[in-house]
């Protein structure tokens, strides 16, 4: 009975679901977007924004030091608590996949067929989605997503795959985590083994969270202006020059980038995790009342990572500043 309902909540969402090939990735820029040149002072631009990234990080780090904006009281209290949210984050993670693979895409609609990703990636991606939706194998199923994602590098190239580093750190987190509070068949020969580094799970999965804003950050803005430029001439999204501000559609690019890898960059150092959490979910949110559901099907397991960071706070490892008692 449980695995016909978890079937048919499979056939649901496939249903209801737009299709999400045109998801926010590339900033809908087509593929013949040449590269952006320009005659504004980049170097004054990156520059200033370096230096308003710091002092962000600093003043997290002094707030952090401090145990100050730890949102402590978000942190879930009953039983099982982690393990029942870590279940729920690898059946959304397993949803992902398939929605993904059954719109012929591999990890982000910018790797399709049409870019040279074969046939079989895509369906192992079904296969292993299924194994984490219905719970089949979680941890097996996790072993074949890392080596899916280290196979795309030799195949794709290494900085498509780099732009979604979250698979990598995701099926570490499941490893360790699996499925077991709601699988159906567990692989429970390697649980014992999984357990021990259980406290490196979240601090794994932060990490990813982090390292993927990080690097899409600089690869899909500040290397490469030319896509929100692109979409930024065809949607008027660039609030800052809609208030009259002299702030042109290159620098709002450049700052948009800026700002996702200062977002990166916090949760990779650990620091204000619940705080960073709680404003990366409102940025994710905001473009789904504009462009729609096919927005939060592209980010479902995103949606999930913050969610479980924002519960569950940094973790005790992997951060530049010690951890605060009751974190």
């Amino acid at each position: 009975m449980q695995l016909l309902k978890r079937l048919f909540y499979v056939s649901i969402l496939m249903y209801v679901i737009p299709d999400v090939a045109t998801a926010h990735t590339r900033w809908f820029a087509e593929p013949d977007v040449q590269p952006f040149r320009t005659a504004e002072p980049t170097g004054i631009y990156l520059t200033l924004l370096f230096l308003a990234g710091a002092i962000v990080i600093s003043i997290g780090y002094w707030l952090e030091k401090r145990g100050r904006l730890q949102l402590k009281f978000l942190l879930p209290r009953g039983p099982q608590a982690f393990e029942r949210a870590a279940s729920a984050f690898t059946m959304m993670t397993g949803a992902f996949l398939l929605i993904a693979a059954t719109h012929q895409y591999f990890f982000s609609p910018n790797l399709s067929q049409a870019n040279a990703v074969p046939l079989v990636f895509i369906a192992a991606q079904f296969v292993i989605g299924l194994a984490f939706l219905l719970g089949i194998y979680a941890r097996l199923a996790a072993l074949m997503l890392a080596a899916l994602w280290m196979l795309g590098i030799l195949v794709i190239g290494v900085v498509p795959l780099l732009e979604d580093f979250w698979v990598l750190t995701t099926a570490a987190f499941i490893f360790i985590m699996g499925n077991d509070y709601f699988s159906l068949v567990s692989f429970r020969a390697v649980a014992p083994f999984a357990h021990r580094y259980r406290a490196y799970a979240l601090p794994i999965l932060r990490f990813g969270a982090g390292a993927t804003l990080f690097i899409l950050g600089f690869s899909e803005k500040i290397l490469h202006p030319e896509f929100g430029v692109n979409f930024l001439s065809r949607y008027d999204w660039n609030f800052m020059a809609l208030t009259g501000l002299p702030y042109s559609d290159y620098l709002f690019t450049l700052s948009a980038g800026t700002v996702e890898s200062l977002f990166g960059l916090v949760f990779m150092l650990g620091i204000l995790t619940r705080f960073n959490a709680v404003v990366v979910a409102i940025v994710f949110t905001l473009p789904i009342f504009l462009l729609g559901p096919l927005e939060l099907a592209g980010h479902l397991p995103h949606f999930a990572a913050i969610f479980l960071l924002l519960l569950f706070g940094a973790g005790n490892h992997f951060k530049l500043v010690q951890a605060h008692k009751g974190q």
